[in-house]
């Protein structure tokens, strides 16, 4: 009787496949079986679908930070980066705990089991093919049979459990031949590199029509600053321009000459011809330079003259020189005898 590892899948035109990938699993089985783990997810689940129509793969893993080794996420984004750009690639990254010196994943062989039971469920392909030795799975692949699909094990021997081994209907055992001309080449390593450094546009710069948001703001941003700085200079400009003062008017001026022609420079450096257009006339603050007391040749105005009252025509009585002086006791005495006062002063 054959075992399961030498059995051939079986090959039909309508067999429906989906591949599943622990790759945490993969990847140090990879580094030890093979030395190296860049390998081409799309050719490496083809060869394993065997002429299959291949659904979808699911590639499991989690996200790496070290504070000590900051370049262990770096390389990681870049291969993140290439297994985005895969089609009919999905990318499932679960957490991590550390615990002493050690990380311990969480959360992705519970993911990996939840999408395998839930695609048979769903009646998405006709055979699982699992890329994991790892005896955690095999309860999840139970219950695939028993809706009655296919389960197939792809691994190493050296990581192979009993209890996958058991459950499933094929078991393929990775030897070094078989990932020859799965490698990546340095062209497409050097492409996988410059698609990983390549920016990014965020959901929240991105539009649906596809106008970058994060752009056209920082654009924006830009004319308006640069229209703020301009009215500023502007402002500037205006008030820091020096004021024409008019000269003071010389000696000649104040004898009445004709005034001489002022000259400006104004602020961009040309001269410009002026002619004050107010004369300075003579008064209370100028001094006068004849006998009329005018400053410039013209006669200083004179003031209006006063209006006469009625009463002021009126000639006021005369005192003669006979008249009482003020304060004697006989004025006293008709003031106090008009007043209604008696007087004892004789």
């Amino acid at each position: 009787m054959p075992s399961k590892s030498s059995k051939q899948s079986t090959v039909r035109d309508d067999d429906r496949v989906m591949v599943f990938i622990d790759g945490s699993n993969l990847y140090h089985v990879l580094t030890q079986g093979c030395g190296r783990h860049d390998l081409q997810f799309d050719k490496f689940a083809l060869k394993l679908a065997n002429g299959r129509k291949l659904q979808r793969i699911y590639y499991y893993n989690i996200r790496q930070e070290s504070d000590s080794n900051p370049n262990m996420g770096v390389e990681q984004q870049k291969f993140l980066a290439s297994m985005y750009d895969t089609p009919y690639v999905e990318v499932r990254l679960g957490i991590w705990k550390q615990r002493g010196d050690v990380m311990i994943e969480k959360g992705v062989d519970v993911m990996l089991a939840t999408d395998l039971v839930t695609n048979a469920y769903n009646d998405h392909y006709d055979t699982a093919i699992v890329v994991s030795g790892d005896s955690d799975f095999y309860p999840a692949l139970q219950a695939v049979k028993d809706v009655g699909k296919h389960v197939e094990v792809a691994a190493f021997d050296m990581n192979l459990s009993a209890e996958s081994s058991r459950t499933a209907d094929v078991v393929v055992k990775f030897t070094k031949t078989f990932f020859t001309g799965l490698w990546m080449t340095r062209a497409q390593a050097r492409s996988r590199s410059a698609a990983s450094s390549r920016p990014e546009v965020t959901d929240e710069a991105a539009s649906p029509n596809g106008e970058d948001k994060g752009a056209t703001k920082a654009a924006t941003a830009r004319r308006s600053s640069t229209r703020r700085t301009s009215a500023a200079g502007t402002k500037i400009r205006k008030t820091t321009t020096p004021r024409a003062r008019k000269p003071a008017a010389s000696k000649s001026e104040e004898a009445g000459a004709t005034p001489a022609v002022e000259e400006t420079k104004t602020s961009s450096g040309s001269s410009m011809r002026r002619t004050p257009t107010r004369r300075r006339v003579g008064g209370a603050g100028s001094t006068p330079a004849n006998g009329n007391g005018t400053g410039n040749g013209r006669s200083a105005p004179k003031p209006p003259p006063l209006r006469k009252s009625s009463s002021t025509t009126e000639e006021a009585p005369k005192e003669t020189s006979d008249a009482e002086p003020v304060g004697s006791p006989t004025r006293r005495r008709n003031w106090r005898g008009r007043l209604g006062l008696s007087s004892d002063e004789e």
